[in-house]
């Protein structure tokens, strides 16, 4: 996406929600944002939750948006917009989030008729969806889906986004248009599009799945062989720790001469000059004494280690170890896919798109009973 492309599409998406465009200039623009898109893009969570419990008026936040890192405006706070920006990614989520799925209607041309007025146009209601077929293992395959269903007459055609765009739409009904009546309900329609995923899954090839399965084999295998090896040498060094806890039990306790002297040794009646605690906290860290000490000094109580409710701590056995790390393996290798709803809409149309293939199109006798897709 092009820096061009990126202001097209910041200026639709505050279109969208009626933004004041207070200042337009070809390397920047002044935005005055609505509420929607304050509450999605402006980062003031703690602002909104205040205005909103005291039913304060709204301050609305003007932002400025440059679009060329070198032409900044003089005297403007400003931020640079581009693809990875982090508001751009706001933007992307705030319109994931209102326009996921739509309504619209196509608007054409008045057509007249043989008295010279306006007739009416029927509009054909019709489901649109973009769909994502994930093949999934240790990589990953992303297949895209622009289906049609038409909900007047059970139809299907795919392209279906590419015939939207050469549309004029709009989101309200136009003047001298009717819509027909829905025949296919919305069930059967996601009926219809589970089976084409189906037979767009039969098109694939399927030796990426094989191939998964033959590399998780092969990981299984190494993990199998490791573990075999670790149980092979556990009996050695149980019995090397059991000899060395015998000899440490043999050996006589010794202690060393300063301790023996610290132990007979007489207490001075005098005792060592008294040092003066410090005043602060800083004061005592910068003289280099403990933390702790100093919170044991000022009558800060210390928790017994007895009265610490503490979980005991255990330790994984090998047999568990390795059935965790089989489960690693058998998510991250084995082969699955995941169907995920993109966006989508209802759209009443005049115009009818091309049938790309027409062998798929079934009656609704013939559609299965259950299964949803998204």
């Amino acid at each position: 996406m092009q820096q061009q492309q990126v202001r097209q599409f910041v200026e639709r998406y505050l279109a969208t929600f009626s933004a004041h465009i207070v200042e337009s200039h070809p390397d920047y623009f002044t935005v005055k944002l609505p509420v929607e898109v304050d509450k999605d893009i402006g980062n003031r969570p703690f602002y909104w939750s205040w205005v909103d419990k005291m039913n304060l008026a709204y301050q609305p936040l003007v932002l400025t948006f440059t679009f060329h890192p070198d032409c900044t405006p003089e005297g403007l706070r400003s931020e640079h917009l581009h693809l990875g920006a982090a508001r751009m990614q706001q933007i992307f989520a705030s319109t994931k989030k209102h326009g996921s799925f739509v309504c619209m209607y196509e608007q054409q041309g008045g057509l007249l008729g043989n008295a010279g007025k306006r007739r009416s146009t029927p509009l054909v209601p019709w489901l649109g969806m973009n769909l994502k077929v994930s093949l999934l293992c240790d990589k990953r395959r992303d297949i895209l889906l622009y289906l049609g269903i038409n909900l007047h007459q059970p139809r299907m055609v795919t392209d279906f986004t590419s015939f939207l765009f050469s549309l004029s739409l709009t989101p309200a009904i136009p003047d001298y248009y009717y819509t027909l009546d829905r025949k296919v309900t919305i069930q059967e329609a996601l009926q219809m599009a589970q089976q084409e995923v189906e037979h767009t899954l039969e098109q694939e090839d399927q030796q990426w799945a094989e191939e998964a399965r033959t590399r998780l084999s092969e990981e299984m295998a190494i993990l199998e062989a490791y573990y075999e090896e670790l149980a092979r040498r556990e009996p050695q060094d149980e019995q090397t720790n059991a000899n060395e806890t015998e000899d440490e039990a043999e050996q006589p306790v010794v202690q060393s001469s300063l301790e023996q002297e610290a132990l007979h040794s007489e207490p001075d009646p005098v005792g060592p000059a008294s040092v003066e605690q410090p005043i602060s906290f800083d004061e005592y860290r910068a003289s280099g004494g403990r933390i702790l000490d100093f919170l044991r000094a000022n009558g800060i109580q210390t928790t017994s280690r007895e009265e610490i409710n503490q979980a005991e701590w255990k330790k994984s056995t090998p047999d568990e170890e390795r059935q965790r790390r089989k489960d690693e393996l058998a998510w991250q290798y084995e082969p699955r896919i995941e169907v995920s709803f993109i966006n989508g809409g209802l759209f009443y149309l005049s115009s009818t798109p091309p049938l790309m293939r027409s062998s798929k199109v079934k009656s609704m006798r013939h559609l299965p009973a259950s299964g949803r897709i998204m």
